[in-house]
């Protein structure tokens, strides 16, 4: 299970447009990653996440709707010391 907060953005560069949401939403993580130690104190890390926070209905001040889905795909490579 998995948290996020939304956002809240306003000054979009069109003056027709602005955008407006705030609270937070429930979805779900997964991921997974590898760790190789490649000399006595130092690791090399590689680890892939999905976020996934479903879909909203936003609708401009015309009135035009469009259905938006809140995921994210992260990859991070790391280099740790261990003291």
């Amino acid at each position: 299970m998995s948290y996020g907060d939304t956002f809240d953005f306003d000054g979009v560069p069109d003056p027709d447009s602005s955008a407006s949401r705030s609270g937070g939403r429930f979805g779900y993580t997964i991921g997974g990653g590898v760790e190789w130690a490649f000399a006595d104190k130092w690791t090399t890390k590689l680890e892939y996440q999905y976020f996934d926070f479903g879909k909203v209905r936003l609708t401009d001040i015309e009135g035009n709707d469009a259905r938006v889905k809140i995921d994210a795909h992260t990859i991070k490579i790391g280099l740790n010391y261990k003291f």
